[in-house]
């Protein structure tokens, strides 16, 4: 028990990292100038980056495409799940655009806001009512529903949680599945602005729109960390199901909870299953997504990957290190990548120097894996705060330290 009183002990220290991350000053993308990493040309594609690039050339992001082709197989999953967020959600989609462009404000993306903007001119959105966005819920001329949806954008921005205020307002309107899919919407637009901002993916010639200047940055919600674990669950587990031969197989209550809407499901589990076999050592990956669980405040992702972190071979003091945070190991790379964890949660970009080292370290695809990894976690952990996922019981040995609690 010696190492868990030294993970306990880590924890006030974990608070007051926390706390000063999340307060630092907004870092810009890196939207102007020269990219971090090159859009692949038409010319030096293979025949699997043609074929990704064909099938989501309707988006017109043209760079984005160009840069996520370093690594095709996710690009595939990546862009399959923003199509459907853009497209095929069940959201009304006037609230799917709302959601969208105050993600893009949320996170600083004048990428997305470039290419979202016209989009919501084209559904009928005035000038005036796109500034309005930016400026947030507390804008008088909303009505009562829009403004919620708005104020749920931030919360989960900031909060990584849903209010009980908000949930119950949203809910009184909408099915399971909408739910699932303002959660995902937010989230999964907030892991791309990420890995755009993070590479440095520049705006197409002849895209004018951008941030509407002017408006100070002020989310209309603040970090309370309430989370539900031990209470009764917003979104219940489904029915488990049988097996052809007519078992029931144990499931985790992630997946039971999520199986209630299989289409959001089938693109967002794409990703998750793929960072979950990515190209990162193991204990990197898993280091990615206990980090951004106590960012979160996600206990659940924290115990699951905590689990297969010791399965990896992870040990008290690697434990402890991501509970205190950047600066608390001398290994760079490992210290990078908590700076890196710990900057795409507090300002939708990893920092220039902190990208140094990890692309002196990397090759393309392992930089993809470790901003996906983080943004999809970070995405993952919205839902399971907001739908109130209880703990599996196979995760009694590995919860957050009392005072995470």
């Amino acid at each position: 028990m010696k190492g868990m009183r030294a993970l306990a002990a880590a924890t006030a220290m974990t608070l007051s990292l926390a706390a000063t991350i999340v307060a630092r000053a907004p870092q810009q993308g890196v939207t102007s100038g020269v990219p971090r990493l090159a859009p692949i040309p038409d010319a030096q594609r293979t025949d699997e980056q043609r074929k990704v690039a064909a099938q989501f050339a309707a988006s017109s992001m043209t760079n984005a495409i160009a840069t996520y082709l370093h690594h095709p197989a996710l690009a595939q999953m990546l862009l399959a799940h923003q199509q459907y967020l853009y497209d095929d959600s069940v959201l009304p989609p006037r609230h799917r655009l709302l959601l969208q462009l105050r993600t893009a404000w949320l996170t600083r993306s004048d990428y997305l806001w470039a290419h979202r903007a016209p989009a919501a001119r084209q559904a009928g959105f005035t000038n005036d009512e796109l500034t309005r966005i930016a400026r947030g819920a507390d804008a008088k001329e909303w009505d009562t529903f829009e403004a919620t949806l708005l104020r749920a954008a931030d919360e989960l921005h900031v909060d990584s949680f849903i209010s009980d205020a908000s949930w119950r307002a949203l809910t009184a309107r909408y099915t399971i599945a909408q739910m699932i899919d303002v959660i995902d919407t937010v989230g999964g637009l907030t892991m791309n602005a990420g890995a755009l901002s993070s590479f440095g993916v520049q705006i197409e010639p002849g895209l004018s729109d951008r941030r509407p200047s002017g408006i100070p940055y002020a989310p209309t919600a603040k970090r309370v960390n309430v989370r539900l674990i031990g209470k009764e669950a917003r979104i219940p587990p489904a029915p488990p199901v049988k097996s052809p031969d007519g078992t029931v197989r144990p499931t985790a209550n992630v997946f039971s909870t999520f199986r209630h809407h299989p289409p959001a499901d089938s693109v967002r589990g794409a990703i998750n299953n793929h960072v979950n076999r990515n190209a990162l050592q193991p204990k990197h990956r898993e280091l990615l997504l206990m980090r951004i669980g106590i960012l979160c405040r996600s206990e659940y992702e924290y115990a699951a990957h905590f689990r297969v972190g010791r399965r990896a071979g992870m040990s008290d003091a690697e434990v402890e290190s991501i509970l205190k945070g950047p600066g608390s190991s001398a290994d760079a790379v490992w210290n990078a990548l908590l700076r890196a964890t710990d900057e795409l949660h507090a300002n939708d970009v990893v920092a220039p120097d902190t990208w140094s080292v990890l692309a002196r370290a990397m090759d393309a695809k392992q930089l993809f894996d470790v901003l996906v990894s983080i943004g999809g976690y970070r995405s993952t952990s919205m839902l399971i705060n907001s739908a109130g996922v209880q703990l599996d019981d196979n995760m009694a040995d590995f919860r957050f330290p009392p005072e995470l609690r």
